[in-house]
């Protein structure tokens, strides 16, 4: 079976790859037709020629060759796609932290180049930041790649989301990895509460916290509130103990005025006057320690 080799030049050209990616590419794809069929082979590609050598060895000790395949396996068009993505890509994974620059918008969402490839997140994937405020074209972002194609198809660009827990473990963790041993997302994901080792909490708020603040520009949200793993005999003290300090970072004012297994009673200041405020510190409260009654004096 032969591949449509002028289709493949244009494929490959198409991802905006020089001729010597193209032909490896299509090596490898010809290599996995052998694979799937536990045989190891040696491929050469020629686009220019419009030649594929194919040849596997055989025998065993000094009678063991080299002997040339004269009808060698060929790859659909979609396998070898799918071997362009993964060279492209990796493994195509979600999670992946790209670097990309605005070039489009389409329907609320914004469409990133990231090499020679189009990026598309769409408007409920943004960023907060971004969603009230237009990146400008140009602009170059961070992304996390998600696994789907937008529009659906092969030839769909990739999504891609800004916005979430997920994206941003993602993004933190590419900047100081395993920094993280848990994360809460609230206010609309405006709003990030991040819990790790002192040292690693100390790198991020050192000078003052320009770590921090340059991160809150990079995931476009409005507040990181950062605290350490707990400390105690048992887990039920660490975990109050980082309640506590949840509390005290969040809310410098908020006092706790009791804390069990089953209850958080705090005292908001007594000036505090915006009900918004109250909310959005009592829903994130909820969501860092679901398991405990809320009393609020």
């Amino acid at each position: 079976m032969r591949i449509d080799l002028d289709k493949v030049r244009q494929l490959g050209e198409e991802y905006g790859w020089e001729i010597p990616q193209i032909e490896q590419a299509l090596a490898t794809a010809i290599r996995l037709c052998y694979a799937d069929q536990d045989m190891l082979v040696e491929v050469d590609v020629d686009l220019d020629g419009g030649d594929i050598a194919c040849r596997r060895f055989t025998g065993d000790g000094p009678s063991a060759t080299w002997i040339d395949i004269r009808d060698p396996l060929m790859p659909t068009i979609k396998s070898f796609m799918k071997v362009m993505e993964m060279v492209q890509w990796g493994d195509g994974s979600p999670g992946r932290v790209l670097d990309g620059v605005v070039t489009g918008y389409r329907d609320g969402g914004v469409i990133y180049r990231v090499g020679a490839n189009m990026v598309f997140v769409p408007e409920n994937l943004l960023a907060v930041m971004d969603y009230h405020t237009r990146p400008p074209l140009g602009s170059e972002q961070i992304l996390v790649l998600i696994n789907s194609r937008e529009g659906g198809g092969e030839r769909g660009m990739r999504m891609a989301t800004r916005r979430g827990k997920e994206f941003v473990a993602a993004v933190m963790e590419s900047f100081h990895p395993d920094s993280l041993s848990g994360i809460w997302m609230g206010a609309s994901n405006s709003w990030a509460v991040l819990r790790m080792k002192q040292e690693h909490m100390n790198t991020w708020l050192e000078s003052g916290g320009v770590n921090i603040k340059y991160m809150q520009q990079v995931l476009g949200i409005r507040r990181i509130t950062v605290i350490p793993e707990g400390r105690g005999e048992s887990a039920l003290e660490r975990r109050n103990n980082e309640i506590e300090t949840f509390i005290s970072n969040a809310w410098r004012d908020c006092r706790v005025a009791k804390l069990d297994n089953q209850s958080v009673v705090v005292h908001t200041p007594l000036d505090s006057t915006d009900p918004r405020k109250i909310r959005t510190f009592l829903s994130m409260l909820k969501k860092f320690a679901p398991d405990r009654e809320q009393v609020v004096l």
